[in-house]
């Protein structure tokens, strides 16, 4: 359960979180009109780029076609100041491996500054002492460490080129520096038979969260056995479909967005590959990307026809 500073709260904040979910609903009714609501939750990309190749991350497999960069600290304080009227959650990660842009601390300090709750998610492998002691004087809230798996051999069938050493290292140290930290598990096949052992290993190095999360797939690399640990059902001709009917409607397009390395700003996570950007936030300001052309048109088209929309269909929303 994320806990969000009440202090925090602003009455513009507020007022616009519940004048967004009025809107959703008037939306979700058939009632078209402009955005005026802004999102309270953004996720920023700190970096676009990877050290290790997971064969189910389009970034690990060099699917996207894009030139390793890392987010400028003052364009990403730049995107915060523009959006903070109205931002109450801030996730420091996309497509890439976050603690590779070395002024990771620098964000969330600045964005805790401005009241706003910081998570980062990580493979855990650059988390060093300066690293952790930064990530504690800058204030952050919470911090997710990938671990998928629990012996080096189921873990580096997933986490292609890492070392579970160097992460189990850096996950004590953000626990005797008493961080926020939440460990996060994939349900894969090589994970399937180890969510007691991951836990114990866990509980004895003083962790007290522990998730194990349902995977994305793109193929049928890893995938669990028991297709109740997937999001999935298979399909007659082998291929996997997502159990949840897709419905013309998704909330994620009213509360959050996503702000990529180049600060283009995108629908929602599942948008990998940048196609329904709805504009720059290097070029235009952030109140006129939201309630533009683009976004409009591409939120209608949720609402309407969203199983056109190919990044939908892997979508749970």
């Amino acid at each position: 359960m994320i806990r969000y500073p009440l202090t925090w709260l602003s009455v513009k904040r507020i007022g616009n979180v519940f004048a967004l979910l009025y809107q959703y609903a008037k939306f979700v009714r058939g009632k078209r009109f402009e955005q005026i609501a802004y999102p309270y939750a953004a996720s920023f990309e700190p970096a676009n780029f990877c050290n290790l190749k997971c064969p189910q991350c389009p970034t690990g497999k060099w699917l996207i076609d894009k030139t390793p960069q890392k987010l400028l600290v003052e364009n990403f304080k730049a995107y915060i100041d523009a959006m903070s009227p109205y931002l109450m959650y801030a996730n420091l990660y996309f497509q890439g491996e976050p603690f590779l842009n070395k002024h990771l601390s620098e964000m969330v300090a600045y964005a805790n500054r401005k009241k706003i709750f910081t998570c980062v998610s990580t493979n855990g492998h650059f988390l060093t002492d300066d690293v952790v002691n930064g990530l504690k004087q800058a204030g952050i809230k919470r911090l997710i460490v990938c671990v998928d798996g629990a012996t080096q051999e189921s873990y580096q069938q997933y986490r292609v080129g890492g070392n579970l050493q160097v992460v189990l290292a850096g996950i004590k140290r953000c626990v005797k520096a008493k961080l926020p930290i939440e460990v996060q598990c994939l349900l894969l096949q090589s994970t399937q038979n180890e969510q007691e052992t991951l836990k114990h290993m866990m509980r004895n190095m003083g962790v007290k969260k522990v998730v194990f999360k349902k995977a994305q797939f793109y193929d049928d690399y890893l995938v669990p056995d028991n297709m109740d640990n997937t999001r999935y059902v298979r399909l007659q001709d082998g291929t996997l479909s997502v159990k949840r009917p897709l419905k013309n409607r998704c909330f994620r397009m009213w509360s959050s967005v996503v702000v990529d390395v180049n600060g283009n700003v995108l629908p929602c996570c599942y948008d990998k590959f940048g196609k329904h950007a709805y504009g720059n936030l290097n070029e235009q300001a952030f109140g006129t990307i939201w309630q533009g052309r683009k976004a409009a048109v591409f939120r209608d088209k949720v609402f309407t026809k969203r199983k056109e929309i190919g990044m939908c269909l892997n979508c749970t929303e």
